[in-house]
């Protein structure tokens, strides 16, 4: 399964609770964070470190569509190594149930804390809940688009409510805020089964 792009496409401020492998299978990719830049071309693939913040930059070939795959790695429960201990949990609890109500009140009972104490792990750790939660549910709308099968239609209300956003304009404010894009690059981009090279 992979998601096809006939147009350059720029993805920011992604990030994943696990590792991340994308494999290009037409075109070619950037993926780039404030530190260094990684250029993916066809037939090749990359692993994102969990928890790390990129953007991914899709690029078609002469006269083909891009078409690239993700596929989530690694132990979901890997201790963090980056001091963001809470913020990753958290980050797999939402990816995971994308669709739950994620409140300050759900995470303290979750981590047996104050409300308070909730979001102070959190800010200590530079994040924020509601945040944490806009881009993990979209990171979500991102990965089940590319392991959708067969390119089976979806309306833009289906992939909103599969990825937990309560309305289409909250999950095209996530889409612009935090991804960059419009939302609707998931009705653009089509999910097709492809076999490995």
């Amino acid at each position: 399964m992979a998601i096809v792009s006939p147009h350059p496409l720029y993805l920011l401020g992604l990030r994943f609770p696990r590792d991340l492998r994308v494999t290009v299978w037409e075109g070619a990719l950037t993926l780039r964070n404030e530190v260094v830049s990684k250029r993916v071309a066809r037939g090749e693939s990359f692993v994102v470190p969990a928890f790390l913040r990129f953007a991914c930059d899709v690029m078609p070939g002469a006269g083909r569509a891009a078409v690239f795959s993700l596929a989530l790695e690694g132990d979901a429960g890997a201790p963090a190594k980056d001091g963001k201990r809470w913020s990753r949990e958290l980050a797999r609890l939402i990816f995971s149930a994308p669709q739950g109500k994620w409140t300050a009140v759900r995470l303290a009972a979750l981590w047996q804390v104050t409300p308070y104490q909730a979001r102070a792990r959190l800010f200590a750790e530079g994040e924020a809940l509601l945040s944490l939660v806009r881009e993990q549910r979209l990171a979500h709308a991102l990965h089940t688009a590319a392991q959708a099968q067969g390119g089976v239609a979806r309306d833009i209300a289906q992939v909103a409510a599969e990825a937990g956003f309560a309305s289409i304009p909250a999950f095209a404010d996530a889409c612009a805020n935090v991804a960059g894009v419009q939302a609707g690059i998931f009705l653009r981009t089509v999910s097709v089964l492809r076999a490995a090279a």
